[in-house]
């Protein structure tokens, strides 16, 4: 994977109004990965493969599975990632998807509507010592529009009330982290 192509998968991803990790979300998330050594991750949420490839950069690893429902999100991923061997691209629906595999790194950034069901499904596939890293746990792109939609003020609570019981969930070890839209880092309890 090249800088190059890097950016170029984020520019059509701009120009597409698709959703992609912010700069510095992105850069904490490498640096997660080399820190740890991680080998092994599972993405939900794809997109246009933004995310995997700077994922790919990071010398550990060894294999990405990345989840994609959207048929056309999945088409320009594969695109961009046709000549990435440890990328397996899936295209289906994170609630319906079985992995074969468990994983030291998993990256949700799927539905934010229903992140801890998502969370609660895919813990059972981290491996002992894995960590999991939800973005978005702000959603602060709302916070300055003036008049917010009923839908937004329905995410913006479902996001809000997941926040909250990850905070109070005793099974979880978690760190809320005030980096661009915020993320959650998640690891078993012990």
């Amino acid at each position: 994977m090249t800088e190059e192509i890097i950016e170029e998968i984020r520019k059509v991803s701009i120009e597409n109004n698709v959703p992609i990790v912010r700069n510095q979300t992105g850069k904490f998330i490498q640096k997660l990965i080399d820190e740890n050594k991680y080998e092994n991750i599972l993405e939900i949420g794809t997109a246009y493969g933004y995310s995997s490839a700077l994922m790919l950069m990071c010398d550990s690893i060894k294999k990405i599975d990345t989840v994609e429902k959207d048929e056309h999100s999945f088409a320009m991923a594969k695109k961009h990632l046709a000549n990435e061997t440890k990328v397996n691209l899936v295209n289906d629906n994170a609630f319906l998807y079985q992995p074969n595999n468990n994983y030291d790194f998993i990256f949700l950034d799927g539905p934010k509507s229903h992140q801890e069901e998502l969370l609660t499904k895919y813990l059972e596939f981290l491996k002992p010592n894995g960590m999991v890293l939800v973005d978005n746990i702000y959603l602060r792109k709302f916070e300055n529009l003036p008049n917010l939609t009923k839908n937004q003020k329905s995410l913006i609570k479902k996001v809000d009330d997941f926040r909250n019981w990850l905070k109070t969930n005793k099974e979880l070890n978690v760190e809320i982290i005030d980096l661009d839209d915020g993320i959650a880092i998640i690891k078993k309890a012990k």
